[in-house]
């Protein structure tokens, strides 16, 4: 179907930020799941309670015989895993490293303007092994409901980089696993998203899309997943919203319609376009509906528009 292939090509209208599939197929091949840290020896093969740290902190592990100890920063327990002597880093600190690192990838390749309007390769980042092992671990040991608010913004920073490998979510994929890197929890992925309703930096908006996108796996709405589409709907980015709509659609929004009505009298881009006609032959499936705004559309510009109102035709 036109409009699906379209879906990721016709991204963002910015100049050069369009990747190719073969790229993207590529770029699936190398990553494993596959945690170094679960080579660890863990005495006992269990988890233990250390220095009264509660047992939901999973990462609060004896490994090769030293003790974890605890730093309470600001309140907040973190844990620090000491093997052969050496202090590992929290999750905090490591965090921090994986975004420092990949900033300074971009400022050591990228112009200032090419970096701020989003015009550059991220998929291409020499380092991304490391990134996508270290968020399996976190969704393997569970750690993903420990993270604070600057965890989540660190994460989702890298979640948005992500966004054209499409495996830290699995919105590129079929299917209802929500990541490729591990089994991500509604819960864990619903905590995300409204963190990132809260965050305005053009840097997010990739993360946005991704997430928006990935609610269609989802089987039903609820009062919270549709107070967090509709903040991504009204959000400033095109293509986010654009996908917020979609997801509603599918999960059935009460006022749907109107929705469409809106976007379709305040956005021009085609793609939105294309996006409302989608909804209604997919999701809404009104003849009458569809009849009005093929009648709309007949009247605009667009290349593509023009393409999928002829595939909707001639079914």
């Amino acid at each position: 179907m036109i409009f699906k292939n379209n879906l990721v090509r016709n991204k963002k209208t910015t100049a050069n930020k369009v990747f190719t599939s073969d790229r993207l197929s590529a770029k699936f091949s190398f990553f494993s799941p596959i945690s170094p840290i679960l080579s660890l020896r863990i005495v006992n093969q269990t988890l233990r309670i250390v220095n009264g740290l509660p047992l939901k902190y999973k990462n609060a592990l004896i490994l090769n015989n030293k003790q974890t100890t605890v730093n309470n920063k600001n309140g907040t327990s973190c844990v620090n895993l000491r093997v052969g002597g050496n202090f590992m880093m929290t999750t905090k600190d490591k965090l921090r490293q994986l975004v420092s690192d990949f900033r300074q990838w971009l400022a050591d390749n990228y112009t200032s303007d090419e970096i701020e309007e989003l015009r550059t390769d991220d998929a291409g980042y020499p380092k991304w092994e490391e990134i996508t092992t270290y968020f399996s671990e976190l969704i393997d040991k569970k750690l993903l409901r420990n993270l604070d608010k600057e965890d989540q913004i660190n994460l989702l920073y890298l979640i948005g980089r992500n966004w054209d490998i499409g495996n830290m979510i699995a919105w590129l994929s079929k299917g209802t696993k929500l990541s490729n890197c591990g089994e991500l929890e509604k819960k864990d992925f619903l905590s995300l998203a409204k963190t990132l309703t809260e965050l305005e930096q053009p840097e997010f908006n990739d993360a946005k899309s991704q997430i928006a996108s990935s609610f269609q796996k989802f089987d039903k709405l609820t009062t919270e997943i549709e107070e967090i589409l509709l903040k991504l709907y009204n959000d400033k980015d095109e293509y986010t919203k654009r996908l917020s709509l979609i997801s509603l659609g599918k999960l059935g929004f009460y006022d749907i319609k109107q929705l469409i009505k809106q976007s379709w009298e305040t956005i021009e881009d085609e793609h939105h376009k294309i996006g409302c006609l989608f909804v209604i032959a997919e999701y809404i499936k009104d003849d009458k509906l569809m009849k009005h705004y093929l009648q709309l559309a007949d009247k605009q510009e667009g290349e593509y528009l023009k393409s999928y109102v002829y595939e909707l035709i001639r079914k």
